[in-house]
């Protein structure tokens, strides 16, 4: 899922109930978990696509930033699946719009 527009990037996944999908928040460098029920995975991406910084089981209350990001990923967090880690390159193909 892609989230390009200010609402969207705002509420996160905080309006979606657990799932296997990730979000993609683009011109985004700080996000945070307020109000988040679940713990969530975040992955910091910078312009070239590579990720520079990542998380995994981010728990309520946090608020994370990088000034060196300009995309965020995140998903709720799985501790069976993979996630990205400094260094990875993300790759996007495809558009679908989050529009809240």
């Amino acid at each position: 899922m892609l989230a390009t527009r200010t609402r969207s990037k705002a509420a996160g996944l905080l309006l979606s109930g657990p799932s296997d999908k990730a979000l993609l928040l683009v011109s985004c460098n700080d996000v945070h978990t307020v109000g988040m029920r679940h713990a969530i995975d975040v992955a910091f991406v910078d312009r070239l696509g590579r990720v520079v910084e990542a998380h995994r089981s981010v728990g309520p209350l946090r608020r994370l930033r990088n000034a060196k990001a300009v995309a965020v990923v995140e998903r709720f967090a799985s501790c069976d699946s993979p996630w990205f880690a400094k260094g990875d390159q993300v790759v996007i193909s495809g558009r679908r719009e989050v529009s809240r």
